[in-house]
């Protein structure tokens, strides 16, 4: 019997596609839901305390620094040092870690081979059977003889599938949304700079 051709157009629309294609890529998107949570928290940890006296119940942390400067008195022209204080949001001191998966690439390899098993087998057989009567001047003899033979052929057909693949990833960091964008930009507006001894002032609205 003719070999068969290998079927590997069937075999090849067996091989689950949407899940070796679309695994890395649910995991790609699953990771930048979990890095966007992840700095969805940092703000929240980092950048505010719990008040109660805010109607959110949490208000931005400060950081105060103090320093001296020259000032200029308008009405005397003249110029003495004075201490001030300067309270910053803590969020405008840090980078919020913000990254996401910009690329997948996934190589993905099928090797098909067919292979074809045949297998000869024979097997001969004889048999001989002897019978005979012998006398002084007479003799006789049967002689009987058997042979067989047998000869078995055998064809199998197996297809080998080799599947390789490789994911390749690349993340890296980017600018923040455009919501966190405006809460910075509200946070600068509260830098509030004052007179260490509670005179004078600049700069800015209290926290």
């Amino acid at each position: 019997m003719p070999p068969q051709n290998p079927n590997f157009p069937g075999e090849l629309g067996s091989i689950p596609y949407s899940q070796i294609i679309g695994g890395p890529l649910n995991a790609a998107v699953e990771a930048n839901a979990q890095a966007s949570e992840t700095a969805a928290k940092f703000i929240q940890d980092v950048g505010f305390q719990k008040d109660n006296s805010m109607s959110s119940g949490e208000k931005p942390v400060y950081v105060e620094f103090h320093y001296k400067k020259q000032v200029m008195d308008e009405s005397s022209g003249q110029t003495t040092e004075k201490e001030f204080s300067l309270q910053v949001p803590f969020l405008l001191l840090v980078n919020v870690p913000y990254f996401e998966v910009s690329n997948v690439t996934i190589d993905f390899h099928v090797r098909l081979n067919s292979v074809e098993k045949y297998a000869t087998s024979s097997k001969f057989n004889v048999e001989s059977e002897v019978k005979g009567k012998q006398g002084w001047f007479t003799g006789n003899v049967k002689w009987r003889v058997s042979a067989s033979y047998q000869r078995q052929k055998s064809q199998s057909q197996k297809i080998e599938r080799t599947y390789d693949q490789n994911v390749h990833v690349v993340a890296e960091g980017v600018g923040p949304p455009k919501g966190v964008d405006t809460l910075f930009k509200v946070l600068e507006e509260t830098i509030t700079e004052t007179p260490a001894n509670g005179g004078g002032g600049g700069g800015g609205g209290g926290p």
